[in-house]
């Protein structure tokens, strides 16, 4: 990345680390707290280890090559032309796949649902557990960029201009905007606050949220195609394919670094806190982004003071402000504020460091300052730290009390991994720091928090994995059931194949509910399936039901006895014409017709105990059936 920074004091030197190269030629890219997974264009997922950059596993089952993939905290997605593949994350085996009814152009999964742009405009949702989709025509030709968050769903393509829609949960979207100001189509992406379209001209538009106007154009120093886009509510990640990234402050509109990729055509650029994932024909690059040769985590807001030191001459300007970054640090140690204290003590520091050209005549005073600053720092640190495992300590016990009381809790399993993520850095992170100032009474106060959460963190991982366990059994079978049940609708089986097929679920289920903790999310789960379920029952049973009635009203039995005598006086009619047709087999077959017309109604004078009717109808299969 050039080492670029914006004008004046309100800056930062944004560099980058190249951290690794994994040799994949990959479309697509998405990643959890332990795996990055890479969909490439020879048909096959790669599951690599965020820890190592190793290769752990090949999901290579689909047919065509994969347009997109997806993860949840349990289950792997790969969108390809006409379907999308589900892998399960403990086994890396696969469970099956979604078929499409639309040629699939783009992909994006947001929460519970997939949204697909599809050939001739069509946008297609896929509601991830049931299976359930919906399609719509919002283009006249082919959706090749989606976004969406809770609200919105954005789309584009490569004829018309992007378009935002307002998610609606029982119907079609319904058009919220037309993004028309800058350019037709492009690549689409937002946040919070502003949808971000990169036309092909190389320009961002980025269009407000409220009014959906164009609040500001970015002019890259590269202007070619943008091929790929992310974006947080801070920063803006901006891809061109000729193989150059730029870096985006979205709070102040400025671009405050670049990264050239000679020769490397980006297909996809993701960011990971500090880290990005550039995926390119020759592989993917793991880049580290760094600002003033820290990690800078470009999910989050950006660092407390983007300031560089201005090198100055004179010593005693160095130490007066040094001095009053100092007291500065300190007033913010005594109010409770022991991270922003650290950023005060750090700069102070920096400082020094930068101007130690300066201080050459005042070695002394030099030297006591940088110990009086480290010592600030060492214990601004120690109380950072304290504060944070105290925070996850009370995090992990509310969670733990959660899963005791309750046996349920409002975390998603994507936060419930955040928070075990986060709790094992800040032990290690600070171990390492108790160990750095052991001779500190403080760093024993931070052992013994630390131990207290570790400790913590052990037994609400164990209760929470029990409750994982309960929660994956229920869904496991109501999966099952869902499963079979679309199985059997695709077939096209009876009715009344269906009702005897539900009410064995409907058993099952209720089996499980039984053993259930009453108060438990597997209740919960359980009862919803079991409530669908029985209403779907209750449907089929009353049309079932509604059929049977109709056949008995309809046969009323003075009807019935003139309708059979009716028969049996035209039936020697035709059977006496047979005689009159040539082709053997158009008489064989008038012959098997009139069979059946004599047994159907043999059947129906049986039930009303027509004794006359049903000799004569015997004696009329007698004739037609000689053998």
């Amino acid at each position: 990345m050039d080492n670029t920074s914006s004008s004046g004091n309100d800056s930062a030197i944004i560099s980058h680390e190249s951290i690794s190269l994994l040799e994949v030629d990959a479309i697509d890219i998405a990643y959890d707290n332990n795996f990055l997974y890479a969909a490439c264009r020879d048909q096959c997922i790669r599951v690599f280890d965020k820890n190592t950059w190793k290769l752990v596993s090949e999901l290579s089952e689909p047919d065509t090559e994969p347009l997109a993939v997806d993860v949840d905290d349990a289950q792997v997605f790969a969108t390809c032309e006409k379907r999308v593949y589900v892998w399960k994350k403990d086994t890396w085996g696969m469970i099956g796949w979604f078929d499409l009814s639309y040629h699939a152009v783009a992909s994006s999964l947001h929460d519970d649902f997939f949204f697909i742009g599809a050939k001739e405009g069509r946008l297609v949702s896929i509601q991830k557990e049931s299976h359930e989709t919906s399609s719509w025509q919002l283009h006249k030709s082919d959706i090749t960029s989606i976004w969406s968050d809770d609200q919105i769903i954005c789309t584009s393509t490569k004829k018309e201009e992007p378009q935002v829609w307002l998610k609606e949960s029982n119907s079609a979207p319904s058009e919220l905007a037309r993004l028309d100001i800058k350019g037709k189509g492009g690549v689409v992406t937002g946040n919070s606050e502003f949808v971000f379209v990169g036309t092909p001209s190389g320009e961002i538009a980025v269009y407000d949220r409220k009014e959906w106007g164009l609040s500001k154009t970015y002019e890259p120093k590269n202007s070619n195609m943008i091929s790929s886009m992310w974006a947080s509510n801070y920063y803006l990640i901006a891809a061109v394919s000729s193989g150059n990234l730029s870096l985006w402050d979205i709070t102040r509109g400025t671009e405050i670094g670049n990264i050239e990729l000679d020769g490397h055509k980006i297909e996809f650029v993701t960011a990971d806190h500090d880290l990005l994932y550039v995926a390119t024909p020759d592989g993917i690059f793991i880049l580290q982004i760094n600002a003033s040769g820290r990690p800078l985590d470009i999910c989050c807001e950006g660092p407390l003071l983007w300031k560089d030191s201005l090198l100055k001459t004179s010593p005693y300007d160095v130490l007066e402000d040094s001095l009053k970054l100092e007291r500065s640090g300190d007033q913010k140690y005594q109010e409770g504020l022991y991270h922003e204290a650290v950023v005060e003590y750090e700069n102070a520091m920096r400082l020094i460091i930068d101007n130690t050209h300066a201080l050459v005549e005042v070695p002394e005073e030099r030297m006591l300052l940088i110990e009086e600053l480290n010592n600030r720092l060492g214990k601004a640190l120690m109380k950072s730290k304290i504060q944070e495992v105290q925070a996850l300590g009370h995090d992990i016990k509310q969670l733990s009390e959660e899963l005791e009381e309750s046996k349920r809790t409002e975390m998603n399993p994507d936060d419930v991994d955040t928070l075990w993520g986060s709790a094992g850095r800040v032990i290690k992170e600070s171990r390492v720091l108790a160990d750095a100032q052991s001779s500190d009474m403080l760093s024993f106060q931070l052992t013994h928090e630390i131990d207290a959460l570790d400790s913590e963190l052990t037994d609400a991982m164990t209760l929470y994995d029990t409750f994982r366990e309960t929660i994956n059994q229920a869904i496991a079978l109501i999966r099952q059931v869902s499963n079979e049940w679309h199985w059997m609708e695709r077939k096209r089986t009876s009715l009344i194949e269906r009702k005897e097929f539900l009410e064995k679920s409907m058993e099952r289920i209720s089996s499980a509910l039984e053993d259930a903790d009453p108060e438990g999310e597997v209740t919960t789960i359980l009862a919803n399936a079991l409530a669908e379920y029985k209403k779907i029952f209750e449907q089929i049973d009353r049309i079932v039901s509604s059929g049977e009635e109709t056949e008995e009203i309809i046969e009323n039995r003075d009807e019935t006895e003139e309708t059979i005598d009716s028969l049996l006086v035209i039936i020697p009619q035709k059977r006496e014409a047979l005689g009159a047709i040539s082709d053997p087999d158009e008489q064989e077959e008038e012959r098997l017709r009139l069979v059946s017309v004599l047994q159907q109604a043999l059947e129906t004078a049986r039930r009303f105990k027509f004794s006359k009717s049903v000799k004569a109808i015997e004696k009329e299969l007698i004739l037609l059936n000689p053998e």
